[in-house]
């Protein structure tokens, strides 16, 4: 819709949209940084995310991208359960598929410093175990 073009920019036009179904000049993320929001009920059995403060994370995130200038290369993204809820707040970075644990808003710099402007380095001790999903 017009309403999801930036103001200002000039919309494609005819063919060329068409022909692609999307916008051609969209930005392609290289990094996805994928953030577990999901809630459960308080009386739930298994822990969720959000209780322990995802959301927080999330924006932090969302805020030091902006922050840094990488929003073109590096996008945010809330998503449900990743399926490791006995760790603690669940990040995932791709394409690196470097996954953490027990994440706090204290450590989303070093993630952005060393895993994304470090182009996968890891952040070993917010390590996911290899253990299945929950």
């Amino acid at each position: 819709s017009a309403s999801a073009i930036r103001p200002g920019a000039k919309r494609p036009r005819g063919r060329v949209r068409s022909r692609l179904g999307y916008d051609p000049r969209m930005p392609k993320p290289q990094v996805q940084i994928l953030v577990c929001l999901n809630e459960r009920a308080p009386d739930a059995v298994k822990p969720s995310c959000a209780r322990r403060g995802s959301l927080e994370v999330y924006h932090r995130f969302k805020d030091r991208v902006k922050e840094l200038g990488i929003r073109d290369r590096v996008m945010v993204v809330r998503t449900g359960c990743l399926k490791h809820c006995s760790q603690g707040i669940t990040v995932a970075v791709w394409p690196y598929n470097l996954w953490y644990r027990g994440v706090t808003v204290e450590d989303v710099e070093e993630i952005l410093q060393t895993t994304v402007l470090r182009e996968g380095e890891e952040v070993k001790r917010l390590r996911m175990p290899d253990i299945p999903w929950e």
